[in-house]
């Protein structure tokens, strides 16, 4: 089981292997259930819960990722 924990929108990016840019317009579609998550505009960390809905959603390992290690 993945240890997730709130991070950047740079850092998951990082881990996905994508610029910050590609993360935004992969989100974009799921804006609205990333605010029920409690990811505000403009935030500069994405809390935990909104990290690993993203994680399971694209499928992004950050157990592998030396960003989290």
């Amino acid at each position: 089981m993945a240890k997730y924990k709130a991070m950047t929108h740079i850092q998951l990016a990082d881990c996905a292997g994508v610029s910050r840019r590609i993360l935004y317009k992969w989100l974009h579609p799921y804006k609205d259930k990333l605010r029920k998550l409690g990811v505000q505009p403009n935030a500069k960390v994405i809390p935990l819960k909104a990290v690993r809905f993203i994680c399971e959603t694209f499928t992004i390992d950050i157990e592998n990722s030396p960003i989290v290690n």
